[in-house]
């Protein structure tokens, strides 16, 4: 070989070697590669439950867990308690429910035209005619139960006839003071106002258990703008007098004062007026039982 055809050689060679040499250079730089763009990968999976669970918490709304809810349970605000749910925009403001009861009125002191409960006839009559009203009338009764005993021993005494048997029942309850004052009727003719009281019988000392008022001052017939005008100007008068006397209704709806539970109440409608007490009416119907019981424990055999 000549000079030249060796350098061709050694150049060739070199050109070869290179080539090699470059190629494995690439294949380690590959795997290199490979492998830290798993391992980046790995360490971000590793990352990623944090990163997405911070912004969930971000979007996720606010609410609040069970252990706080009792908390605020143990404070006594029940279920009311202040929450922003879901993105809404409504706040729910919690109240405490240990508050304090709403006042009820006491209706048993209560009036109405100077008349209260629990008075007897003369009472009640005083009462009244101070304000302007005079008696129209008084209705008298004698209890069922004594009414029939009374009519047959009248009978048996050979009273016949309808009033003479009345007559004969009405002196023996008036003797043994049975017969009592069921109700009197009182009227006030200048502003058309009535007022009627229903008393219990002897048996509870005969007192006033209903008082009933009623005003035919509203009603004004017509429909012409002065019929309405005055009207409405009696409605208005009416309400501003029952709200200076007895106050705000504990029941607003059902326009009632009182304590509840069979106690004494006064109820009021446009005109209308009635305070009561059923307990004591209770208690009379009570005593007149009993005292029907000694009846049928008398001796009616004699064998």
């Amino acid at each position: 070989m000549n000079r030249k055809t060796l350098l061709i050689l050694a150049l060739l060679c070199g050109i070869c070697f290179d080539g090699i040499a470059r190629a494995d250079d690439s294949a380690d730089k590959s795997e290199n590669d490979t492998i830290s763009l798993i391992d980046f990968t790995d360490q971000d999976s590793s990352r990623e439950p944090s990163q997405p669970q911070t912004q969930q918490q971000k979007s996720e709304p606010v609410s609040i867990p069970p252990e706080k809810q009792e908390q605020k349970d143990e404070l006594g605000f029940g279920d009311k308690i202040v929450n922003v749910l879901k993105g809404t925009k409504k706040v729910f403001i919690s109240e405490p429910e240990n508050i304090a009861p709403v006042k009820r009125s006491n209706a048993s002191v209560f009036d109405i035209a100077g008349v209260m409960l629990h008075m007897n006839r003369q009472q009640a009559e005083e009462a009244i005619t101070k304000h302007g009203y005079r008696r129209v009338s008084a209705d008298l009764k004698i209890p069922n139960f004594i009414r029939w005993r009374y009519e047959e021993m009248c009978r048996n005494k050979n009273v016949v006839g309808y009033e003479r048997l009345n007559s004969c029942v009405v002196k023996l309850a008036q003797k043994n003071n049975y017969q009592f004052v069921e109700s009197l009727l009182f009227s006030n003719f200048q502003t058309k106002e009535t007022v009627r009281v229903k008393f219990t019988s002897n048996f509870t000392g005969n007192k006033a258990y209903i008082i009933e008022y009623k005003s035919a001052a509203a009603e004004i017939k017509g429909n012409g703008s002065k019929a309405k005008y005055l009207r409405n100007i009696k409605i208005l008068e009416f309400w501003k007098k029952i709200n200076q006397k007895y106050g705000v209704p504990d029941n607003k709806e059902q326009v009632t004062w009182g304590l509840g539970f069979n106690k004494p109440s006064l109820h009021a409608e446009t005109g209308y007026l009635i305070l009561q007490d059923p307990i004591l009416l209770n208690l009379d119907h009570a005593r007149m039982a009993r005292e029907d019981q000694k009846f049928i424990h008398t001796a009616v055999y004699t064998f």
